[in-house]
C-alpha cells in the first residue's frame, strides 16, 4: 500500500537492514520509506505485528528501544488487532515521531465494503506450426518441423524453426494478445486451444528448398496449441490505515498463495492492483523475465503493447494481432 502511494523519488523497501549506531550492527526493519519530504531527506520506518490480540507494551517498548539507535526519523507501528492501553501510553511521549496505526475496515450499513476482482489465468502450450511461403508468386503451406533451418534473405543461417517459434511465444505482444482473446471469449470454460498467426514477411526470413536449393520467403507463421482458462475471485475488502484507503485480500495466483492490494486515485480515475506471493518460493510479481531472442527482428515487428491508462472495467488494455482462442 505504501508503494502505491509513494511519490516520485520516494523508495519503499521491504525487510531493509539499517545500521544501529549504538550497537554497531545492522538490524532488519519491516518496511523502510526513504525520500525527501518538504525538501528534507527523511527515513520512515514501519514495524508490523499481526497477532490476534492487541499489541502489548512489551512489543512497543522493544520497537522504541530498537529505533533509538537506527537512522529513523519517524516510526510507524502497525498492529492488525490494535494496541493495549499500556502500549498507547508508552507511545504518547513520542507523539510526532512515533505513530500507532491499526487497519480499520470500512463499513456501509454495518457490512464491510468488498470490491470483487476477477483474475483470468490462461495456460497454453504450443503443439504445431505451419508456414506460409512464397514460391514463384504463389503461397504454399509448409508443415513446420522443429529442426527446419531458417535463413535470412541473403542465405545466412539464422537458426532452427523451434527457436523462431520459441521467440514468438515469448513476446510480450503475443502473451498479451493470447490473454486478451481468452479474457474476452464468451465461454472461457470451453477454451481448449489457440491459433496464432504472425505475418513475418517484412523480416525476410526464408526456407530453402532441399531439392532445388532455392530460398523462399516466409510470409506468415501459424502456431497452434492447447489452452485452458481459469478464473479466480479476489475479494478486496476496503480499509483505512491512517489517512490512506486501500483494499486487500488473500487469494491465489497461478496456484500459489498471495496477498493483494488495491488503491484508487480518484483524481486520475484509475485503480492500481498488485500482489505478492507468500509461499517459501515467493517471487513477487517477477513471473516473466526477458529472454535473449534468436530472431531479434521479431521485437521490432511486434513491439510490447502500449498500456491504455483507462481500460474498461472488463477488458485488458492491449492485444496482439492474429491471436485467437477457440473451443
Amino acid at each position: 500500500m505504501r508503494q502505491h502511494y509513494a511519490q516520485p523519488g520516494v523508495t519503499v523497501t521491504e525487510s531493509k537492514m539499517l545500521f544501529d549506531a549504538v550497537r554497531g550492527i545492522e538490524r532488519e526493519v519491516d518496511v523502510v520509506i526513504e525520500g525527501e519530504f518538504d525538501g528534507e531527506p527523511m527515513t520512515i520506518s514501519v514495524e508490523v505485528i499481526e497477532h490476534g490480540r492487541p499489541a502489548s507494551v512489551t512489543w512497543v517498548d522493544e520497537m522504541l528501544s530498537k529505533h533509538r539507535g537506527l537512522p529513523t526519523d519517524r516510526l510507524l507501528l502497525v498492529s492488525k488487532s490494535g494496541f493495549t492501553s499500556g502500549a498507547v501510553a508508552a507511545i504518547a511521549p513520542e507523539a510526532g515521531r512515533v505513530q500507532a496505526l491499526t487497519p480499520e475496515v470500512i463499513e456501509l450499513e454495518g457490512q464491510a465494503i468488498v470490491k470483487h476482482l476477477f483474475v483470468d489465468e490462461i495456460k497454453y502450450a504450443q503443439k504445431g506450426c505451419n508456414l506460409y511461403v512464397c514460391d514463384r508468386g504463389e503461397q504454399v503451406v509448409v508443415v513446420g518441423e522443429p529442426a527446419t533451418d531458417v535463413f535470412d534473405s541473403t542465405g545466412r543461417l539464422l537458426g532452427p524453426l523451434s527457436h523462431l517459434v520459441q521467440d514468438v511465444m515469448g513476446l510480450d505482444a503475443v502473451r498479451f494478445g493470447l490473454s486478451f482473446e481468452a479474457h474476452n471469449h464468451p465461454d472461457k470454460g470451453q477454451v481448449t486451444g489457440f491459433t496464432l498467426g504472425i505475418p513475418v514477411g517484412p523480416l525476410g526470413y526464408c526456407l530453402q528448398n532441399s531439392g532445388t536449393g532455392e530460398f523462399h520467403t516466409i510470409d506468415a507463421v501459424i502456431i497452434t496449441g492447447d489452452a485452458a482458462v481459469s478464473q479466480t475471485e479476489v475479494p478486496l475488502t476496503l480499509a483505512r490505515l491512517g489517512k490512506r484507503v486501500y483494499g486487500s485480500a488473500e487469494a491465489p495466483i497461478a496456484g500459489r498463495p498471495a496477498v493483494w492490494v488495491g488503491t484508487t486515485d480518484l483524481e486520475a480515475q484509475t485503480t492500481k492492483i498488485s500482489y505478492q506471493t507468500t509461499d517459501a518460493q515467493a517471487l513477487g510479481q517477477a513471473q516473466f523475465e526477458a529472454q535473449p531472442l534468436h530472431f531479434p527482428g521479431l521485437r521490432d515487428l511486434l513491439p510490447p503493447p502500449i498500456q491504455n491508462p483507462k481500460p474498461s472495467d472488463d477488458e485488458p488494455s492491449s492485444s496482439a494481432d492474429g491471436a485467437r482462442a477457440h473451443d
